[in-house]
């Protein structure tokens, strides 16, 4: 009979913690700034480091050796959101670039003389739930690992039929945080080789 009652506590125990989490995953996060996400990064078994990058705070999240960075971002009062990014050394090849963009809508790869980033933006101009935070980073997650198989596939039918960008043609803000990512070799998540 103990036995029963413990194995009837048990499973109560169990089903109440799916419960909760359940419930943290429907709770609406008011914005995504790092306060507000590094707790639910840590809740779902992450180690989010937090660290200063252009006098503003960002979290990076390291996944099967890329470091992911995670960096509010506000367009206007209205306008919120979460930039996800990886950066990596070097400039990919057009094709490499286009291969990339055409199988993963979900996120954007391009080049920025030196580097190569993918990135995906989270919008949340009127908040956003902790599951929905999640699964966006899952997916981006997910899209970076395609990189490597897209290089791996080198598909010789992309061609670009764009000329590479100049600095000029980039969003500031944009710019500047990825210079200073380029200058801080611990937050580059791995190198353009020249095998495409």
């Amino acid at each position: 009979m103990f036995r029963f009652f413990v194995a009837a506590a048990a499973l109560l125990t169990s089903w109440g913690a799916a419960q909760a989490a359940d419930q943290r995953t429907m709770e609406v996060l008011s914005n995504t700034n790092i306060e507000t996400i590094r707790p639910v990064l840590r809740n779902a078994g992450m180690r989010p480091e937090t660290m200063d990058i252009e006098g503003r705070p960002a979290l990076a999240v390291r996944d099967s050796g890329d470091r992911v960075i995670l960096r509010p971002r506000v367009c206007n009062p209205d306008c919120t959101g979460l930039l996800m990014f990886v950066v990596l050394d070097g400039a990919a090849p057009a094709n490499a670039i286009n291969s990339y963009n055409q199988q993963t809508p979900a996120t954007v790869a391009y080049t920025n003389g030196r580097s190569t980033i993918l990135s995906r933006y989270l919008i949340a101009d009127h908040g956003i739930t902790e599951g929905t935070f999640l699964v966006n980073l899952d997916v981006f997650k997910q899209t970076v690992r395609k990189w490597t198989q897209n290089r791996n596939g080198q598909n010789a039918m992309s061609v670009s039929l764009m000329s590479r960008s100049t600095i000029g043609d980039y969003d500031p803000d944009t710019e500047a945080l990825i210079r200073e990512i380029e200058s801080r070799p611990e937050l580059i998540s791995g190198r353009i080789v020249n095998d495409y």
